[in-house]
């Protein structure tokens, strides 16, 4: 009889070892994952405005090359895809001389008929407004630069900001003079942003 209790006692205690590992599973194992549903909402997204050369050939990319240079051109925009009054270009010597850009020679003739100065990126904070000294570009090498009109930046004390909205009113020009082993030559290029 003791054995039979002893047996009868094994066999409880692993019954209830079991009973409790398998409560204690129910509850420890994670319930099915619920998928969250979330609404989507459909948003247009208007593209940028592309930058197009009108003159003085047409170019759907806004680049230009001709006698051993390379110009190209682009917008910049605000945060808000604005497009700002200033014009980005990429400039390549790609002759056997020195070529200088005579910026002080240089202008912009916004959409308004308005012709104006311009003011490149490294004369903005430093010179405002002075005559500034041409820049030379060695043979093969490149310049990165930004030209706004003079008209479109806000001056004040110690700081200036430029408007945006004005070049996208219609078409514009950038006359860009550059002074070669041949003397002054003024390339007038005419954009739209569309």
């Amino acid at each position: 009889m003791n054995d039979d209790l002893v047996k009868i006692g094994i066999v409880a205690a692993i019954m209830g070892a079991l009973l409790l590992g398998g409560l204690v599973m129910r509850y420890t194992t994670a319930a099915p994952e619920v998928e969250e549903v979330t609404e989507v909402t459909e948003e247009s997204v208007l593209p940028l405005p592309s930058l197009e050369m009108l003159d003085p050939v047409y170019s759907e990319k806004a680049v230009f090359a001709d006698c051993g240079i390379r110009a190209s051109f682009e917008p910049l925009y605000t945060s808000d895809g604005d497009v700002e009054s200033k014009l980005a270009f990429w400039f390549h010597n790609g002759t056997d001389n020195v070529i200088a850009v005579d910026w002080n020679r240089c202008s912009i003739q916004l959409p308004s008929g308005d012709t104006v100065n311009v003011v490149y990126e490294e004369q903005v904070g430093i010179f405002k407004t002075t005559l500034a000294p041409p820049t030379a570009v060695a043979p093969d090498s490149d310049l990165f630069s930004t030209v706004y009109p003079i008209s479109e930046i806000d001056w004040t004390a110690d700081e200036w900001s430029v408007t945006s909205g004005v070049l996208e009113q219609g078409p514009f020009k950038f006359v860009l003079a550059l002074e070669t082993a041949q003397g002054l030559t003024y390339y007038p290029f005419r954009f739209i942003l569309r």
